[in-house]
């Protein structure tokens, strides 16, 4: 899977503690882990398992659900926020409760 070059921009400016918001602006939780690909120890670029997760944490304390977003789903980065390209109401429909099986293969 070929990862987007505004996908790789994003990477740095993403940090554990971020407010995530959805499509329409409402607080979603915060950012509890960044999931990356480690390009240096992969054979080759072809062997990239899926996309980069981002684990957002929610409810009190994080003491809610958590969600594992694609990096391919933000929409903007701003200094201390993050919006998402899906409203709330999508999550279930888009699996976002559901770790993902490659999420073994990142770091």
């Amino acid at each position: 899977m070929a990862e987007n070059v505004s996908e790789r921009l994003y990477l740095g400016r993403i940090t554990p503690g971020m407010d995530v918001c959805d499509v329409t602006g409402e607080k979603v939780g915060s950012i509890a882990h960044i999931y990356r690909f480690d390009e240096a120890t992969a054979a080759d670029a072809e062997s990239r398992p899926g996309d980069d997760i981002i684990e957002v944490k929610t409810g009190f304390l994080g003491f809610g659900k958590h969600f594992y977003i694609p990096m391919s789903d933000v929409q903007e980065v701003l200094t201390d926020s993050i919006f998402l390209s899906k409203s709330r109401e999508t999550f279930d429909q888009l699996g976002y409760e559901t770790r993902p099986a490659h999420m073994d293969r990142l770091s």
